[in-house]
């Protein structure tokens, strides 16, 4: 917190100021291709607010384009977190929706109130254990759309049994046994989307799985339990 208190003082303490131009030129080296459009005013004085696209992310960025902020940024005297644009989420939420439910194995509320997209890696532990819970998901109304995100350091085997699940003619019975029996489905290869669905991941920044995305965009990472993760859609969508 001291650490990035004293960051945002010395940004705001400059007197230069640099072009968007000059801007772009310093972060493009780091972050790849940007445009001048997603270089904007932030809520506060002195810092920008950037758009990068691989990943999808925001940063806050001095005006004379020398320094970056890093983590959250805090008002002291409300103690709330100074929000960014919704531009990250809106991003993040169209690349999402350009997989099609088809792609998709989709476990879906009788009763369906709200929707969340899982990445998910067969061999994750905390995957298992949201797995478990998707009964109690489904009963407060809540659907889970998985897709596939195995991370080959931690699981270097998950990919091909991913790939087995998403051929197989039964997918939820598939990734079901799997993750009661550890039993995988014997499947023919075929064409699926899990390396697209991985791709898809690294480029919404998932590092780590199970990564949730609400209805929004909002990415919430690592595990919650059902009526947890309840409270975080009805606080995060205000419903």
């Amino acid at each position: 917190m001291i650490k990035s208190l004293f960051l945002v003082i010395t940004l705001l303490s400059g007197s230069a100021f640099a072009t968007k131009d000059e801007v772009i030129q310093h972060l493009s080296r780091f972050f790849g291709e940007i445009d001048k459009k997603d270089i904007t005013h932030s809520p506060f004085k002195g810092v920008y607010e950037v758009i990068t696209y691989n990943p999808i992310d925001s940063m806050l960025i001095s005006e004379d384009g020398r320094y970056l902020i890093q983590g959250d940024v805090i008002n002291i005297k409300t103690r709330s977190l100074i929000q960014k644009s919704s531009k990250v989420k809106n991003l993040k939420l169209a690349l999402i929706n350009t997989i099609k439910d088809s792609d998709k194995i989709i476990y879906k509320a009788q009763n369906e109130k709200y929707q969340v997209h899982v990445f998910t890696d067969v061999d994750c532990p905390y995957c298992r254990r949201l797995h478990n819970s998707i009964g109690q998901m489904n009963d407060l109304g809540i659907s889970v759309k998985y897709l596939a995100s195995p991370l080959a350091s931690l699981h270097p085997k998950a990919q091909a049994k991913m790939q087995k699940i998403w051929c197989a003619d039964d997918r939820n019975q598939a990734m079901d046994d799997y993750n009661d029996s550890g039993t995988i489905v014997d499947t023919p290869n075929c064409d699926n989307p899990v390396a697209d669905q991985l791709a898809v991941s690294k480029q919404l920044g998932v590092t780590g799985t199970p990564a949730i995305f609400l209805s929004d965009g909002t990415h919430l990472p690592g595990f919650l339990p059902a009526d947890k993760l309840l409270s975080k859609i009805l606080v995060t969508l205000g419903k």
